[in-house]
């Protein structure tokens, strides 16, 4: 069952951050665009798309981590620090995941001035999520090895 878990561990990783990755690409190519609204369509349509993935992606991350610290019996007071740190990185992708869910709901619902706006915030924090999924990868190898 263990072996099971830990495999949708790493499938809600992939997810998860891999998202970050193609969000950021899809912003970077929607800078490009001379057209707000022709970028906004790329990234409120294709990236709300595979955003929901993500999301999926981390919900599945949490919920599997969760059972693994159940299965291996690890009494959680003995966990080192780099634990810690992955859990605090944990915490600021989810507060992240749901600051740009913020924007994009606020880009798909507003029209002119204030849903370009939201995009602009979208587009200018996109460079965060893989930078989070880079530092909640490096304490987790650093948690386990």
């Amino acid at each position: 069952m263990y072996d099971f878990i830990l495999i949708l561990h790493f499938l809600g990783l992939a997810m998860g951050a891999g998202t970050s990755f193609y969000m950021l690409g899809l912003a970077l190519h929607s800078r490009r665009l001379k057209d707000p609204e022709a970028a906004k369509k790329i990234m409120l349509g294709a990236g709300g798309t595979i955003s929901g993935v993500g999301l999926l992606g981390l919900i599945l991350l949490l919920a599997s981590g969760y059972f693994l610290l159940l299965q291996s019996d690890i009494d959680i007071n003995t966990l080192n620090w780099a634990f810690w740190m992955k859990m605090v990185m944990v915490a600021a992708i989810l507060f992240y995941t749901v600051t740009m869910k913020v924007f994009a709901i606020k880009a798909k619902r507003r029209e002119g001035e204030e849903g370009i706006a939201a995009m602009k915030k979208m587009k200018r924090f996109a460079l965060i999520g893989p930078f989070f999924a880079f530092l909640v990868i490096s304490f987790a190898v650093l948690a386990f090895r």
